[in-house]
């Protein structure tokens, strides 16, 4: 009572005065006077001693406010929460919050806080261990304006495309045109027109071996803006070992020998000329017999090609040694099949799930590729292959049919393709076609060459300046697991080594991880002894920015997943506020305007 005993009496006395001071015949304007004399007088009073009101708080319960939260959000949370928590941010700015700088230090300044709302992108991983003991509960926003998912090839063959895959958020139907920067210019582009998530695909194909910096750009009426760098090491183009197993002499052997000797390839063909006898022809390697298939034999090579009618002639002694080169020793089989797909007896080689789509002995068909579209029709045998899990499309043809599948079995590969003949691209001129047809497949089903020591990139996907990167070094031939291999890692630019401690896998002793702080941009190289030295690229933070959006995200609801559910008693604290002086000044405004008009009038 002793607390508002000012403006009571304030109020007594104003009315006081005006009873006494104006006396006029007309009641009614003297009530409007005395009521307004009364307003200004309060309003004065108040704007001296503002009055203040006491607010429920939760102190267990605390909002945080991270980069990209929006108020709607917040205020829809806090309509839905009883007694009002605090609102803090970090590395934002809200009206009527509370920055926090080091979570570490809101910690021993808020000792009493039991869970966190948390909204916008979400805490880094670092910054998440500060809030052990404390339960997290995410209110994420999805990705923002821009890409949202981004992935490409860290190294490729010579020939091969570079393909940058992701997808791109378009606010709204303002067109807008992706496209893929190489060599000064624009090699491939894509058009966005409807707002929405777009996946989009660009390829581009390096004409020499290095190491390049390609350039993803988002171009719209309105700006252009360049997304990030796609690296990319092209090294030289591998040359395996090929022999061709034939029934009899067919002109699509002959001419893939021809042309596999051409680019090099160690080449041996043996073709059956009558029962028990065959004819061999060797190409960039040195004669040796092939008339009998041996396990001996099939490790000089790293894919075999053949057809049906030549594996069900094999002995079974013969295809033994064959599968036990696919299983054990990663050869790769594949079979050219015609009408006739295979039996019983060569089913681990043809067993593939196929369908008969033209009644006819042979049909055309349009192949294509991960590296190039046909315009031509090839002859195709009147079958289709069909997808499943353990089967992998090679060449597709229209309505998503596959014309070549490959599966895993053991360490190799077996393979089918329904195409008999391919040579009319040659006859026709497409020699280009044809090179990137059997390039594809041979890279597909060759035997992968087996690296026993070998670095890799752990973490992120594209390591940023003054970021952590995770860096992954696995060796099969160490006899004494315990001694670790020191690392050193360098820029291109410079001879300045740095090194990184790795540390040993728990569950995998062959495995080692180190972490490295880029101080600076562009191509680095990480080397230990024995190992092919590994580069990769480190971009400005500026680049891509979905990358840290993502890291933080993930790493904010997988910490919430992973912390075990608290019942915290829920208590409540007061807080004294004073009432806004805006709106008595404006009381005292009106009330004084009215008693001045009311004199004029």
């Amino acid at each position: 009572m002793t607390l508002y005993l000012p403006y009571l009496l304030a109020i007594v006395a104003v009315l006081l005065l005006d009873w006494l001071a104006w006396r006029r015949p007309d009641r009614r304007r003297l009530v409007w006077r005395l009521l307004a004399s009364a307003v200004a007088g309060v309003s004065i009073v108040l704007l001296i001693f503002p009055p203040s009101y006491q607010r429920a708080l939760d102190p267990s319960t605390a909002i945080l406010l991270t980069k990209g939260y929006e108020p709607d959000s917040l205020n829809a949370l806090l309509q839905r929460m009883g007694p009002k928590p605090l609102v803090y941010t970090y590395q934002t700015k809200a009206p009527e919050t509370i920055p926090i700088t080091d979570f570490y230090t809101f910690r021993q300044e808020q000792p009493q806080v039991q869970s966190v709302h948390v909204l916008g992108y979400g805490l880094e991983e670092q910054e998440l261990q500060a809030l052990q003991d404390i339960q997290v509960m995410p209110h994420l926003i999805g990705m923002p304006t821009g890409i949202a998912s981004v992935t490409w090839p860290e190294s490729i063959s010579l020939g091969e495309p570079v393909t940058v895959s992701g997808q791109y958020t378009l606010p709204s139907a303002d067109e807008t045109i992706i496209y893929l920067r190489a060599a000064g210019r624009a090699q491939d582009s894509v058009t966005l027109k409807e707002a929405g998530l777009h996946t989009f695909q660009l390829r581009y194909t390096p004409k020499q071996e290095g190491r390049y910096t390609y350039t993803l750009v988002a171009r719209s009426s309105h700006n252009t803006d360049t997304l990030g760098q796609v690296p990319v090491q092209v090294h030289p183009t591998t040359k395996p070992a090929v022999l061709l197993v034939s029934s009899f002499p067919l002109f699509e052997f002959k001419f893939l020998k021809n042309h596999l000797g051409q680019l090099q390839h160690r080449v041996a063909m043996r073709s059956t000329v009558s029962k028990g006898m065959y004819q061999s022809e060797w190409l960039n390697m040195a004669q040796t017999d092939l008339s009998r298939i041996t396990h001996k034999l099939l490790r000089q090579f790293d894919v075999v090609i053949t057809e049906p009618q030549a594996l069900q002639e094999l002995s079974s002694a013969e295809r033994a040694a064959l599968q036990r080169a696919v299983t054990e020793d990663g050869l790769g089989v594949l079979t050219i099949a015609g009408e006739q797909l295979g039996n019983r007896n060569t089913a681990f080689f043809t067993n593939f799930q196929s369908k008969r789509l033209s009644q006819q002995d042979s049909r055309t068909a349009r192949a294509n590729w991960i590296t190039r579209s046909t315009d031509k029709a090839i002859p195709a045998s009147p079958y289709t292959l069909v997808s499943s899990d353990a089967v992998t499309g090679l060449i597709e043809e229209q309505s998503n049919n596959l014309l070549a599948a490959g599966r895993r079995a053991g360490w190799g590969t077996v393979a089918m393709t329904v195409v008999p003949q391919t040579f009319s691209w040659q006859l026709e001129g497409k020699q280009g076609t044809y090179a990137s047809y059997w390039a594809h497949l041979l890279s597909s089903v060759a035997k992968q060459e087996v690296r026993e020591k070998f670095w890799q990139l752990a973490k992120p996907q594209i390591p940023q300046l003054h970021q952590p990167v995770t860096l992954k070094l696995t060796d099969y031939t160490l006899d004494n697991p315990v001694d670790v291999p020191k690392a050193t890692v360098r820029t291109t630019a410079d001879t300045t080594l740095t090194g990184i401690a790795l540390q040993q896998g728990v569950h995998q002793p062959e495995l080692y991880e180190g972490t490295f702080w880029p101080q600076r941009t562009g191509w680095h190289v990480v080397e230990s002894q024995g190992v092919e030295p590994f580069y990769f690229l480190v971009q400005d933070s500026a680049a891509w920015t979905h990358q840290g959006i993502q890291a933080k995200r993930e790493a904010t609801l997988q910490f919430a997943t992973q912390q075990q559910r608290k019942q915290t008693a829920s208590t409540t604290a007061y807080t004294e506020e004073q009432v806004p002086v805006i709106w008595f000044f404006l009381l005292f405004v009106l009330s004084s305007g009215f008693l001045w008009l009311e004199e004029k009038l």
